[in-house]
């Protein structure tokens, strides 16, 4: 229990930098109409933003301080140069391969990357928003579709990643797990993209 408050600031930390790494704003549908979507798609992904965006060494950095807390896996030790070391270079790797395996299958399926902000409406209305739009996104063309860009990054990545843990997070459980925390980074990113422009307006309305 003493663990879980710096955790969880190190997830909304990771949540943060995920969300500000976007290479085009985040627009609100109550500006934006759905039928609009087409008129304005981002260009795709680069290689490059994949691998080398600030957002990636911010998402690893918040990542690699939680595994250093946790103490995950013990077997790296908890050195600040082997243990948080190995570490680091863990969670880039997962970092750039989910960021490669989402623009990949973004591309193939048509995905729209950006995140439409609801913009309005009471907590519990946005929030259902944040995790419907997380599930079924835009697609290029202006039509809604299910996204298979979030499955495929956040479980993906995580598969390949195993590789380079101990044999007991191979499984199928660890699979499920962490897949499905990778799922909830994302969600977490989207909430900071639709609740922060409003915290940040309380702090620039003077």
């Amino acid at each position: 229990m003493k663990l879980a408050a710096p955790i969880l600031c190190v997830c909304v930390l990771a949540a943060a930098a995920q969300a500000q790494d976007d290479a085009v704003p985040q627009p609100s549908l109550e500006t934006v109409p759905a039928a609009a979507v087409v008129d304005a798609a981002p260009a795709p992904s680069s290689l490059l933003r994949d691998l080398f965006a600030p957002g990636v060494f911010g998402q690893t950095f918040a990542a690699a301080v939680s595994d250093q807390i946790r103490r995950f896996p013990v077997e790296w030790g908890h050195g600040a140069t082997h243990g948080f070391g190995a570490r680091s270079a863990s969670e880039y790797g997962q970092v750039a391969v989910g960021n490669l395996i989402e623009s990949g299958v973004q591309a193939w399926h048509r995905e729209d990357p950006r995140y439409f902000r609801r913009g309005s409406g009471n907590f519990f209305v946005r929030t259902f928003h944040v995790i419907e739009n997380t599930v079924v996104v835009h697609a290029t063309d202006g039509t809604r579709t299910v996204s298979l860009a979030l499955p495929a990054s956040a479980y993906g990545s995580w598969a390949i990643a195993a590789r380079w843990y101990p044999d007991y997070l191979h499984g199928a459980a660890s699979f499920f797990h962490y897949g499905s925390l990778n799922v909830g980074m994302k969600a977490a990113g989207n909430f900071f993209r639709e609740f922060w422009p409003d915290v940040k307006s309380v702090f620039t309305a003077h």
